[in-house]
């Protein structure tokens, strides 16, 4: 156990058995220590770091402006509460964040890894073979990661396949590798014929994976546009309509248009171009 859950050992588990639906995202996350430890670590950083906050706070208060103490003291006190609600979101969000983005990576290498499972499965090979020619073949660490899990599952642990892949798919931090465990599990009660039940899903998300490069390519289309407009098209447009009032010997809110142009191509045109480098990103993530 961490340095810092025999710290705040105490803390860190009450606050762990309150946690409720924030353990199971949590461990859907792929974090590689207990929840108990995850805690620990954040109780712990808050513990060091609340009181240098407050110290900050009380110097700004009483000794840069120079309040009186009583309401200096409220001030840090405010100071403190924010602090401590910024710092609990953080704590919360941050398994919420790594979990989606797990999800993500998984979800868009999906259809291909099934893609191979299901030839895998059409040989005859058992359900812990085809596990391991995925995790050996896969280039996405996290889908391998998932695979991973699942041997060690059945061979560390010594779970039987149908308990493997219900705890696979209670853990997975992407719905559909949840729903392929799932499903998973059901073909081999039923019929034992793993390969057209891989291969359905694999066509079914081969299908939707076109789908959606389909819409990302109509939305890269839209930022392409936006790209003009506010890259190429607005900097000339106010440039040019600023010159021609400064020329006038004009002003706008008491600025002088030189300062508003420089304004715009110091400050505006970047910030375009770093807003659609966000987009770009945001979008082409998912392929």
């Amino acid at each position: 156990m961490s340095l810092s859950y025999s710290l705040s050992g105490r803390v860190a588990k009450r606050l762990a058995e309150r946690a409720g639906v924030f353990r199971e995202i949590y461990y859907t996350a792929g974090f590689p220590e207990p929840f108990e430890e995850y805690v620990g670590k954040w109780v712990t950083a808050y513990i060091l770091t609340a009181p240098a906050v407050a110290a900050a706070a009380v110097a700004l208060h009483s000794i840069l402006l120079g309040y009186p103490p009583v309401f200096s003291a409220v001030l840090s006190l405010l100071v403190i509460v924010i602090y401590t609600l910024i710092y609990a979101a953080a704590c919360l969000y941050y398994p919420v964040y790594r979990r989606y983005s797990r999800g993500t990576r998984i979800d868009s290498r999906l259809p291909y890894t099934l893609a191979y499972f299901a030839p895998l499965a059409a040989s005859g090979m058992g359900l812990d073979r085809i596990a391991e020619n995925v995790v050996d073949v896969e280039e996405e660490r996290e889908i391998a990661r998932e695979f991973s899990l699942f041997l060690t599952d059945t061979k560390l642990l010594g779970l039987d396949m149908l308990t493997a892949l219900e705890r696979r798919s209670s853990r997975s931090p992407s719905i559909m590798l949840s729903l392929f465990f799932s499903g998973l599990r059901d073909a081999y009660i039923t019929a034992g014929n793993l390969y057209e039940y891989s291969a359905f899903v694999a066509q079914r998300l081969l299908e939707f994976k076109r789908y959606e490069l389909r819409k990302i390519a109509s939305t890269v289309s839209v930022i392409a546009e936006a790209y003009v407009t506010l890259m190429v098209a607005a900097p000339l447009m106010f440039v040019v309509m600023l010159s021609v009032i400064g020329m006038l010997g004009g002003s706008i809110g008491g600025l002088p248009t030189n300062l508003l142009i420089a304004v715009i191509m110091a400050i505006g045109v970047p910030a375009s171009a770093a807003a659609i480098l966000v987009m770009l990103d945001a979008v082409l993530s998912r392929v």
